[in-house]
C-alpha cells in the first residue's frame, strides 16, 4: 500500500489552518459590526429620549448660543397648505402665555346684579405642599465653581446676542445661600409679581392665625377699571363679596390686579405695605422714583420699580421662613404651586419638575418678570426679566435662560 505524500499532508493542513483563521476573521469582524450597530441604536434612542425630556435643548451641552424655539409643553404640529396648491408648511402651534388675552366681558353697571349671589363663595385648600429632599451632588465644590462661572458667561452670550432685549437675570441656591447675578442691581417693572413681597408680609402680619380668613371684602366701583388684569373685575358685578383666604388666592394663581389692591388696603395702603416690604430687601424700593431707559431706549423716572436681586432676597426669605415656620406661608406656597400661567421654565426642566411661580406682565412696557422656586435637584430661585417687544420673544428668552440654569444643575449632580 501506498504512503501518503507528506509534503502534501502539510500543504492540506495549512490550507485548513488557513481557512480557519480566515472564517475567525470573519466572525470577528461581524461581531464588531453588531456591537457598531448596536451602539449606535443605542446612541440615537438615548438622543430621541433626550430631546422628548428637554424640547430645544439639543446641542446645548456644546453651545452656548442655543434658544427655545417653543416654550410652552406639550408642542402640537399642524400641518397647514398654502396658496400654492403644491407647497405645504408645517407650523408649530404655541399658546401665548404671557399676554393676557382681553375677553370681551359685561360692564357690571350695565348688567342686572340679580344674576349674580353676591354671597362669598367657600374657599377650599389645596393639598398642603412640602418640597423634596435634595439630592447628593457629585460635582466638588471647584467644579461648581466653573461651571457657575460658565453660566454666567451663557447669560451674559445671551444678553448681548439680543440687544433688541433687556435682560435681568437672578439665581440663588435655597439650600446653600449660593447666588449669581447678571445686571440683577437694574431697575425692573415687576407688575403683578409684586404680589409675592405683599403677601409675605400680609401673611407675616397675621402670624399665629390658622384659620380660614374668613373675613369678608364687598368688590365696589374703586377697583373696577383693571378689567384686563383682573379675573374679578372680567367676571364679577359689583357688589360680590369674596373671602380674605379667595383674594390672597387670586392675586398669585390668577395674577388677579384687583384682588392686589384690595390685600394691600388690609396692610394699611401701598406706603405702610412696601415699608413692610423694604424690611426685607430695598436695594431698589418699589416706591423710590429711578431712572433707567427701557429695551426701546426710551427713559423713565417713576416709582414702581424694584431689582431682580430684591425680588431674589423676597423668595428667599420666603423659603427659609416656610422651612422654618410652615404653617405661617404654607397658604402662600401653596398657590405658587397651583399658578394658572404656565412658567416659560417649564420648556427647561424636566416634565415631572414642580415650579412655584409668580409671572408678572405689562404687556404695555413690554415687561415680563418670572419670579420662581424649582423643587429639582436642589430648591433654587430663579428671577428672570425681560423686556421684549413681543411676549413670544420674551418667553423663549426665559426658557432659554432657564435651560442654562438646569443645566448647571444637571452638570453638579451626573
Amino acid at each position: 500500500m501506498k504512503r501518503p505524500n507528506p509534503t502534501f499532508l502539510k500543504k492540506a493542513e495549512g490550507i485548513k489552518t488557513s481557512r480557519k483563521k480566515r472564517t475567525l476573521i470573519i466572525i470577528l469582524v461581524l461581531l464588531a459590526l453588531t456591537s457598531a450597530i448596536i451602539f449606535i441604536s443605542s446612541i440615537a434612542s438615548t438622543q430621541d429620549t433626550y430631546r422628548l425630556m428637554y424640547p430645544g435643548l439639543i446641542g446645548a451641552a456644546t453651545s452656548t448660543t442655543t434658544e427655545y424655539s417653543a416654550y410652552q409643553r406639550p408642542v402640537h404640529t399642524t400641518t397647514e397648505t398654502t396658496t400654492q396648491a403644491t407647497t405645504t408648511a408645517t407650523t408649530t402651534v404655541l399658546h401665548a402665555i404671557l399676554a393676557a388675552t382681553p375677553t370681551p366681558t359685561p360692564n357690571p353697571e350695565e348688567t342686572a346684579h340679580t344674576s349674580q349671589n353676591d354671597s362669598p363663595d367657600p374657599f377650599t385648600e389645596d393639598r398642603d405642599f412640602s418640597f423634596k429632599p435634595a439630592g447628593i451632588q457629585t460635582a466638588t465644590y471647584q467644579e461648581r465653581a466653573v461651571y457657575l462661572d460658565e453660566l454666567k458667561e451663557n447669560v451674559a452670550a445671551y444678553q448681548k446676542k439680543h440687544p433688541e432685549m433687556r435682560i435681568c437675570y437672578e439665581f440663588i441656591s435655597l439650600s446653600t445661600g449660593e447666588r449669581l447675578g447678571v445686571d440683577e442691581l437694574d431697575p425692573v417693572v415687576p407688575s403683578g409679581a409684586m404680589a409675592i413681597p405683599i403677601e409675605i408680609v400680609y401673611y407675616d402680619s397675621i402670624e399665629g392665625v390658622t384659620g380660614p380668613l374668613s373675613k369678608k371684602v364687598t368688590f365696589d366701583s374703586d377697583y373696577g377699571g383693571a378689567r384686563n388684569s383682573s379675573y374679578i373685575a372680567k367676571t364679577y358685578n359689583y357688589g360680590k363679596e369674596f373671602y380674605m383666604r379667595t383674594l390672597l388666592n387670586y392675586a398669585i394663581v390668577k395674577n388677579d390686579s384687583v384682588a392686589l389692591n384690595y390685600i394691600i388696603d388690609e396692610l394699611g395702603g401701598l406706603d405702610e405695605a412696601i415699608k413692610s416690604v423694604d424690611e426685607i430687601s430695598n436695594y431698589i424700593s418699589y416706591n423710590d422714583s429711578v431712572i433707567y431707559r427701557d429695551y426701546r431706549g426710551l427713559e423713565f423716572r417713576a416709582p414702581g420699580t424694584i431689582s431682580c436681586y430684591d425680588m431674589g432676597n423676597y423668595i428667599s426669605y420666603l423659603y427659609h421662613e416656610f422651612i422654618n415656620t410652615p404653617q405661617i406661608n404654607q397658604r402662600l406656597i401653596n398657590d405658587m404651586a397651583h399658578s394658572e400661567l404656565e412658567s416659560p421654565l417649564s420648556a427647561a426642566f424636566p416634565e415631572d419638575t414642580r415650579i412655584l411661580h409668580v409671572l408678572g406682565r405689562n404687556t404695555g412696557r413690554g415687561a415680563y418678570l418670572e419670579c420662581a422656586i424649582v423643587d429639582y435637584k436642589e430648591p433654587i430661585a430663579i428671577i428672570i426679566y425681560v423686556e421684549s417687544s413681543s411676549p413670544g420673544s420674551a418667553g423663549t428668552a426665559i426658557a432659554t435662560l432657564g435651560g442654562y440654569t438646569q443645566k448647571f444643575i444637571e452638570m453638579c449632580y451626573s
